[in-house]
């Protein structure tokens, strides 16, 4: 049995959190284990399941405290576990660094995964990008864009992030009863996952809600994620009167089934690598409204439309209105598995790393 470490942010139930998860749920375990460095640990999380799986976790120093305590704690972590294959997920470049001191603690194996198109801190992301491409062996990307942010004009290969189809198929008894928990009534329900950072747009999102609410009292949006902009979320949804309208769940483990009690997802993101959120409303039989940033990889279903960032609040609320009085029913699960988002297919992919 071959132990692969990755290394992550934090392993709470995210984008690349999820993504990770849904790998190693489905993998065969007597042939590969997963083990992890996580730089922050968060109340949810998947710490448990983890373990329960027979994952390890080591929790290093964040580099914001101690960079060079950081870059020993990742070589030290690597070479006691004698780890030949360690992944670095990411979006940035700057985690050259802990490629580096995983290779000076004897993985042979390097391997960085992007998972996004952008990130803050740009010129950093840049001065970092020659050092990443020198120290991986592999580079892989969740998508065509995502690869060429993380990696320039260098080769890639994409692993597109899949999922269990079965686990997101439509039920409406599972959505009458989530409604019912969820204190959700019987109006248009509108929904969003992500983490709440500024690039997910979910102020944006309030002002569409505030349109939607003068023709439809009793609409609803579903605000899935936890982060940074919470307490700024919250402050513009008094403002705009929304309180009793717009509910934050914070982070859930239970995405699977919170998306059956939608009408609509909402995606307006300013950017992004290849959503697996929007992947899983659709397998759930939602519409979806993206902006047009995101890439049309991610389009399986015809339930997918777009609109620009620059469109009025007024505009995004009459289409979330109109997809709201679709007719909803399970896609065929061929559609997924035909473009790669069936777990199965992905999981033989990191069987051949062992």
């Amino acid at each position: 049995m071959t132990r692969m470490l990755h290394i992550v942010g934090s392993m709470s139930p995210s984008g690349i959190g999820n993504f990770i998860m849904n790998v190693y749920r489905n993998i065969d375990r007597k042939k590969v284990q997963f083990d992890f460095i996580v730089h922050e640990h968060r109340d949810v999380s998947f710490d448990e399941e983890i373990r329960q799986l027979g994952g390890r976790l080591f929790y290093v120093t964040r580099k914001s405290v101690s960079p060079l305590k950081n870059f020993r704690e990742i070589r030290r972590v690597v070479r006691k576990g004698r780890y030949r294959t360690v992944f670095r997920h990411t979006d940035t470049a700057t985690v050259a660094l802990d490629l580096l001191a995983a290779k000076l603690g004897g993985a042979r194996v390097r391997i960085a995964h992007s998972h996004s198109t952008s990130t803050p801190g740009r010129q950093m992301h840049k001065l970092f990008q020659p050092m990443l491409n020198m120290l991986c062996t592999q580079r892989f990307a969740c998508s065509e864009r995502a690869g060429k942010w993380l990696y320039g004009d260098r080769p890639f290969e994409v692993i597109i992030n899949a999922i269990r189809l079965d686990e997101f198929a439509f039920d409406p008894a599972v959505r009458e009863r989530v409604r019912q928990e969820e204190g959700l009534g019987t109006g248009v329900v509108i929904g969003h996952v992500g983490n709440l950072l500024p690039v997910k747009n979910h102020l944006f999102m309030l002002e569409m809600m505030a349109e939607v609410v003068k023709q439809k009292q009793d609409a609803r949006m579903l605000f899935v994620g936890d982060g940074e902009m919470r307490e700024q979320i919250e402050a513009a949804r008094k403002r705009l009167g929304l309180e009793e309208h717009v509910i934050l769940t914070g982070v859930r483990t239970d995405t699977a089934a919170l998306l059956q009690a939608m009408d609509v997802f909402l995606f307006p993101s300013r950017y992004e690598g290849l959503p697996i959120a929007v992947v899983e409303a659709q397998c759930s039989g939602l519409p979806c409204l993206l902006s047009d940033v995101i890439t049309k990889e991610v389009d399986v279903t015809d339930g997918v439309s777009r609109m620009p960032l620059s469109a009025p609040p007024q505009k995004w609320a009459q289409r979330i209105l109109s997809l709201a009085e679709q007719r909803r029913s399970s896609p065929d699960e061929r559609l997924f598995a035909k473009k790669g988002f069936d777990i199965r297919q992905m999981v033989k992919r990191y069987e051949e790393l062992a």
